[in-house]
């Protein structure tokens, strides 16, 4: 068996250190990537149908301010949405980062303990042979209840990405809410064409502005409840990991006093 030396302790908690920090780099660039590309991908795809409805009664030119502030006002819902949580996965990495450096010191206090026993075993000590083989017990205890923690972390962030995916799919224009049909009959589509040249307010108003300005109170709608589900989780999670210090705390103290 390799003796355990001071160096090689060192060695140890870096790298742990270096373990940890990488796993939080990936979760941190798969997080960043689906928040950036879901959003991306609802708003080209909002736009993208917008446009192609205007071409089709054109009227993009005459009304593209108005049909990007439609865009716009799509985007600072999203914003609003993603930027919720992005607070979680926030929280929950300062958190995760919180018990990771209560991990290291408790390890660091594991080691420091079973010198001291060392030298308590050597004097026949027994009162400080007790002393500190409960406090080296108690210390692995601390340490993994702090592992509970740092998978439930782990396990929760990787749930946040899994979130964004869910929310942006619920906030998706579906086919059925599309503003308009292109005709496929040729005669049809020829002589819509003529009336949407004489209708042209009438049609952009009734094809284009009305139901995307429906659709986005639909997207307020949901925007708004997935917020409260958001910060709920948030506000949970706070008050559970609070706890869970609290009940680490008492079982350390408790095992000490045994």
């Amino acid at each position: 068996m390799n003796e355990v030396t001071k160096e090689t302790f060192k060695d140890d908690i870096k790298k742990f250190v270096e373990i940890e920090n990488q796993k939080q780099i990936r979760l941190a660039i798969l997080f960043e990537n689906s928040l950036a590309n879901s959003k991306d991908i609802r708003i080209t795809e909002f736009k993208d149908k917008l446009y192609l409805q205007a071409n089709y009664y054109n009227t993009l030119e005459e009304h593209k301010f108005e049909i990007d502030n439609l865009v716009n006002m799509y985007k600072q819902k999203l914003d609003k949405l993603f930027t919720a949580c992005s607070n979680r996965y926030i929280n929950i990495q300062k958190e995760l980062a919180s018990a990771v450096q209560s991990e290291i010191i408790v390890i660091t206090n594991i080691s420091i303990n079973k010198e001291n026993l060392e030298k308590a075993l050597a004097n026949a000590d027994s009162e400080r042979i007790r002393y500190y083989t409960n406090k080296i017990n108690a210390s692995i205890q601390k340490k993994l209840n702090y592992e509970v923690i740092i998978n439930e972390c782990n396990a929760r962030l990787e749930k946040c990405i899994e979130q964004i995916e869910e929310l942006a799919e619920s906030v998706k224009m579906q086919e059925e809410t599309s503003i308009s049909e292109i005709k496929k009959n040729k005669f049809i589509e020829f002589i819509s064409k003529i009336i949407n040249k004489i209708n042209n307010k009438k049609n952009f108003k009734n094809f284009i502005l009305q139901p995307s300005e429906k659709y986005l109170d639909e997207v307020g709608e949901k925007v708004e409840s997935s917020l409260e589900t958001v910060y709920t989780q948030i506000c949970e999670f706070a008050i559970q990991m609070q706890d869970n210090k609290t009940k680490i705390n008492n079982a350390y103290n408790a095992m000490l006093a045994l």
